[in-house]
């Protein structure tokens, strides 16, 4: 629904996520990666780049890529992977519909979204694809916005840069035009969707949700 407000505002989104507490909040992602090396990890949504590039930070053995419909976000991710301090190529980067993933079946090892899902107009389709991608127990780990209330002394603590501030104030109603997620809810699109041992957690002073689930492997 909000495709066309990431392709013009690709720059703004990317200065205002460049930011510790959205790269910590990145890094949560990472901590629930599955243990194990060389693993091949796919970033949904990637945006300017700040959660794959925490990923390839973090993970340094692992294959990471980014992932993204909008071609200016992507541009912009490149852009600011000459500075990250990455490698060259450390980081690949696909445009795709995630309903349409480019990736053979069973083939990735985990697939992250840090505020992805819920703009999406069929995620029900989405969800689907990172069913066949995924390798047997492979992890899909989503943050995602809260429709429960937020401690704002809570978010206060986590960061007082004001892009920081400025990103969870647009964050707010922007994720209320599209759609938010109870703990409940998201719990049960996951489990609907086929994924088992799914876990939702607050995050992000309660405006956000922590996700993980995993795709089944054989009985």
């Amino acid at each position: 629904m909000m495709g066309w407000v990431f392709e013009l505002g690709a720059d703004f989104y990317g200065f205002i996520t460049a930011q510790p507490a959205w790269r910590k909040s990145c890094a949560e992602l990472v901590a629930r990666l599955p243990a194990g090396d060389r693993l091949r990890i796919v970033d949904l949504g990637c945006g300017p780049g700040v959660s794959a590039f925490e990923l390839a930070r973090q993970r340094p053995a692992d294959s990471v890529c980014g992932l993204d419909l909008s071609r200016r976000m992507l541009a912009e991710a490149q852009r600011r992977s000459r500075r990250s301090g990455l490698s060259p190529g450390r980081v690949g980067w696909i445009r795709a519909d995630a309903t349409k993933l480019p990736f053979p079946r069973a083939s990735v090892d985990a697939l992250t979204g840090h505020s992805f899902l819920y703009l999406l107009p069929d995620r029900r389709a989405a969800l689907a694809e990172c069913q066949r991608v995924l390798k047997p127990n492979g992890r899909l780990i989503l943050m995602e916005p809260n429709d429960g209330p937020a401690n704002l002394r809570e978010l206060w603590g986590i960061s007082r840069d004001p892009r920081f501030l400025l990103s969870m104030t647009l964050w707010r109603p922007a994720s209320r035009l599209n759609g938010r997620f109870t703990q409940a809810a998201l719990h049960d699109t996951l489990t609907r969707a086929g994924f088992s041992d799914c876990r939702v957690d607050r995050t992000l002073a309660g405006l956000g949700l922590l996700a993980v689930a995993v795709r089944p492997g054989p009985a």
